[in-house]
C-alpha cells in the first residue's frame, strides 16, 4: 500500500502531466487564420504572464480552504465521519460588464448544491453543481454553470491536503473552462476560540472552444484567515487570499486576445451557526478581484469569479450521520452535546 507521502507525490505528478497535456493542446490548436494574429510567442508573454481570473483556482473557498463550514465552529479540517448536503445561493454584484450594465443585488444569482462524505476518517470526498436560477434579461447564459469534485485528507492533527477539479461554460460562448489544483492547509490554535489558518497551493485553468484557440494559466496562491468559535455552535472567519501567476499562454477563445492575467487579492468574511446536530446555517460576503474592468485580456470569460465582483452568500447544511454512529457507546452520553462540542483539544 502506498504511503501518504507517495500519494502526495503521485498527485503532484498528475497535476504536472495535466499542465503539460494542456500546453501540447495549445500548440495543436494554433491554426492559421485571424486567431493566430493574437497568439503570443512562446517566449514572449508566456513565461511571466499574470494571474488567473477563473473560478476559485485553489478551492471552492480559498480563504477557508474549501472544507465544511461546521469545521470552523468545531475546529476540524476533515469531517471525522458521516456526510453533509449543502444548498447555497450567491448574489453576484459588479460594475458594468455584462451588457454594459451594472449588476445589482438579485439581478444575477448562482445556486450551488454540494455533497460531502467522509471515508474512514482519513479521506473526504465532495462534489458540487452550480446552476443559474436568475439572470438579467439582456444575458443568455446556460442554466447549469459548472461541476466540481474534491478530495481532502489529513496529514496530521492540524494539516490537510486537498485535490480539486472542475469545469463549466464560458460566458456567451460554446467553449468550456476546466481547472485543477492542489492545496495544503494548516491551522494553529492561538487562544481559546481563536485559530489561525494558512492555505497555500498551486492550480491551473484552461479555456477551450471548438475550432478555436485555447489558453492555459498557472498560479500559486496563499491565504490567511482568523477563525473564531464558541462552544462548537458558532463560528466565523475573516481573511485575505493572494494569488500570483507563474505561467500564462494562449488566447481567450471568446475575444481572440492573448491572456494577460494579473495578481489578485480577495477578501472574505462569514459566519456559521450549528443550530443542532443535523443543521447549520451560514452567510458570507466576498470581494473577488479578477483583472481590470477596462482590459478584457486581464479577465476570464467565467461568470463565477471571472471578473471583479462582490458576492453575498446564504446557505444551509444538512448533516448525515452513519447508522452505526447513531447512538453512543456511553449510555449516559448526550448526543446533541457530542455533535456540537468543540473538536479542538
Amino acid at each position: 500500500m502506498l504511503t501518504r507521502l507517495a500519494w502526495t507525490l503521485l498527485a503532484l505528478a498528475t497535476l504536472g502531466r495535466t499542465a503539460l497535456a494542456d500546453d501540447d493542446n495549445d500548440d495543436a490548436n494554433d491554426d492559421d487564420g485571424p486567431a493566430r494574429e493574437h497568439q503570443p510567442s512562446p517566449r514572449g508573454v508566456a513565461e511571466l504572464g499574470g494571474r488567473s481570473g477563473g473560478a476559485e483556482i485553489l478551492a471552492v473557498d480559498p480563504v477557508r480552504g474549501g472544507g465544511s463550514h461546521r469545521g470552523v465552529a468545531q475546529s476540524y479540517l476533515v469531517a471525522p465521519h458521516g456526510g453533509e448536503v449543502t444548498g447555497q445561493m450567491r448574489f453576484v454584484l459588479s460594475d458594468p460588464l455584462l451588457g454594459d450594465q451594472k449588476l445589482k443585488f438579485s439581478d444575477l444569482a448562482l445556486f450551488t448544491m454540494t455533497g460531502r462524505w467522509s471515508l474512514f476518517s482519513r479521506l473526504e470526498i465532495s462534489g458540487s453543481a452550480t446552476f443559474l436560477p436568475k439572470q438579467p434579461s439582456y444575458t443568455g447564459e446556460k442554466p447549469w454553470q459548472s461541476l466540481g469534485v474534491g478530495l481532502r485528507s489529513p496529514l496530521g492533527k492540524r494539516t490537510a491536503v486537498a485535490l480539486t477539479g472542475g469545469g463549466g461554460h464560458l460566458l456567451s460562448h460554446a467553449g468550456m473552462w476546466t481547472r485543477q489544483a492542489m492545496t495544503l492547509e494548516l491551522r494553529k490554535p492561538i487562544a481559546r476560540g481563536l485559530t489561525f489558518d494558512v492555505t497555500g497551493g498551486v492550480g491551473g485553468i484552461t479555456l477551450t472552444a471548438p475550432r478555436s484557440s485555447s489558453a492555459f494559466i498557472t498560479e500559486v496562491a496563499v491565504s490567511t484567515s482568523a477563525l473564531f468559535d464558541i462552544d462548537g455552535k458558532w463560528g466565523s472567519w475573516i481573511g485575505l487570499g493572494y494569488a500570483l501567476p507563474v505561467s500564462a499562454r494562449g488566447t481567450d477563445p471568446t475575444t481572440s486576445l492573448a491572456v494577460d492575467p494579473q495578481p489578485r487579492l480577495d477578501f472574505r468574511v462569514g459566519t456559521v451557526f450549528s443550530l443542532e446536530k443535523k443543521w447549520d446555517v451560514f452567510a458570507e460576503y466576498a470581494v473577488v478581484d479578477r483583472g481590470d474592468l477596462g482590459n478584457p485580456a486581464t479577465r476570464l470569460p467565467i461568470l463565477d469569479g471571472g471578473f471583479d465582483q462582490h458576492q453575498v452568500m446564504f446557505g444551509v447544511t444538512r448533516h448525515i450521520a452513519p447508522k452505526k454512529q447513531k447512538r453512543s457507546y456511553d449510555p449516559g452520553h448526550d448526543d446533541d452535546a457530542y455533535e456540537l462540542r468543540v473538536g479542538r483539544k
